[in-house]
């Protein structure tokens, strides 16, 4: 119940953050951090898959609705469970993360290469899916590349601070 609990308040307060501070802030062309993506992350590892899927299209579809776009952060969102859904089952050793008495994937978990790789490879993925349906032209594939990397970068940073001001 407390986890559920600070799931919303956490959901709440990134949607807030990225809806009526990030939105409206001009950081340049190439930088659009989107930190709502730690919500996703901060699932536990037993947390029904299904569930996962339908929270990131409420989401991600509450998040099109307050910055006015059309799906585009809902499909991100989306592909960004499926995608960790995949590489929890495939690179993630559920048993040993319960042995240590964790339910969440963190740096003292895996260590610091395994979840570099891990935050960067969803953070990549989901802002590659977002950008390209933003832009959505393939002469703009260099824009989408770069915009991607450089939104990723700031991304993480954001998501690492979040992290560790909230202690998730």
């Amino acid at each position: 119940m407390i986890d559920r609990l600070k799931l919303i308040v956490l959901a709440l307060i990134l949607a807030f953050l990225q809806s009526f501070l990030l939105e409206q802030v001009d950081m340049g062309f190439w930088l659009r951090p989107m930190p709502y993506i730690l919500l996703f992350l901060s699932f536990p590892l037993n947390f029904n898959k299904y569930i996962q899927l339908v929270i990131a299209f409420v989401f991600g579809t509450f998040i099109d609705l307050l910055s006015g776009s059309f799906g585009t952060n809902s499909a991100s969102c989306v592909f960004l469970v499926y995608i960790k859904q995949l590489v929890d089952s495939r690179f993630v050793d559920f048993d040993s993360i319960k042995l240590q008495g964790e339910r969440y994937i963190n740096i003292r978990t895996k260590g610091w290469v395994f979840f570099a790789y891990y935050i960067f490879g969803l953070t990549f993925s989901h802002h590659f899916v977002f950008f390209a349906l933003d832009f959505f032209e393939f002469s703009s594939i260099f824009r989408i590349l770069i915009t991607t990397f450089v939104s990723t970068l700031g991304t993480i940073s954001l998501v690492l601070l979040f992290k560790s001001i909230f202690r998730i």
